[in-house]
C-alpha cells in the first residue's frame, strides 16, 4: 500500500494507538506527513484536501497566492494580491474538479428530458469535457496560470515522498 493511501486511511482511523513494534502504524503515518509538510507545506496541504480536508482550501490557496505574486514580480507581469489570491483559488478549483458542469465531462449535450448522451458538442467546454482552462485568463496572465497548476502538480507528487523520508528516518 502506498503512503499517500496510508495517509487517506489514518485520517479517517478511529484507533490512533502508537505501537513501538512497527513504523507503519497511524499515527507514525500522520506524524511523517506532518513533519513532512514543514518542508513541503504545499504538497501536505494538497494530500489533506483530496483526503477530504475542505479546510486545508484556505491554506493552500494563501501558499499559491503567495508562490504566484512572487513568480509575477520575477516575470514583470502586473498582478497585485487580490488579483494573486483570484488567480489561486480558481486553479485550485480548476485542478480539484475541472469537469464541465453542463455535459458531465463527455463534451456532448445531453438528450433534453433524458440521461442519454446527444450528438452535439458541448457549447460551455467546445467538447472538451473540462472547464476551459485557458479562457479564465488575461494573456498576461496564463502563463502564471499554468505555472500554478503545474506548480500544484509537482507538490502532489511531492507528498508521499516526503512523508517516506520522514519515515525511514524513523526507522533508523
Amino acid at each position: 500500500m502506498k503512503i499517500i493511501e496510508r495517509y487517506a486511511s489514518a485520517v479517517r482511523s478511529a484507533n490512533l494507538k502508537s505501537d513501538p513494534r512497527t513504523t507503519m502504524s497511524d499515527t507514525d503515518v500522520l506524524g511523517a506527513m506532518g513533519l513532512a509538510a514543514k518542508h513541503e507545506p504545499l504538497a501536505a496541504a494538497l494530500q489533506r484536501l483530496f483526503c477530504g480536508d475542505n479546510s486545508a482550501a484556505v491554506q493552500i490557496v494563501e501558499l499559491l497566492s503567495d508562490e504566484v505574486w512572487k513568480q509575477a514580480r520575477g516575470l514583470r507581469v502586473k498582478l497585485n494580491r487580490v488579483q494573486a489570491v483570484d488567480m489561486a483559488r480558481a486553479c485550485l478549483a480548476w485542478h480539484r474538479d475541472g469537469t464541465c458542469k453542463p455535459c458531465g465531462g463527455h463534451g456532448v449535450t445531453l438528450i433534453p428530458g433524458t440521461k442519454t448522451l446527444g450528438t452535439q458538442k458541448c457549447k460551455p467546454c467546445l467538447g472538451e469535457g473540462k472547464v476551459p482552462f485557458e479562457r479564465q485568463f488575461p494573456a498576461p496572465q496564463r502563463e502564471l496560470a499554468r505555472w500554478l497548476i503545474a506548480q500544484m502538480e509537482k507538490s502532489q507528487a511531492e507528498a508521499g515522498p516526503a512523508a517516506m523520508r520522514k519515515l525511514r528516518d524513523l526507522m533508523d
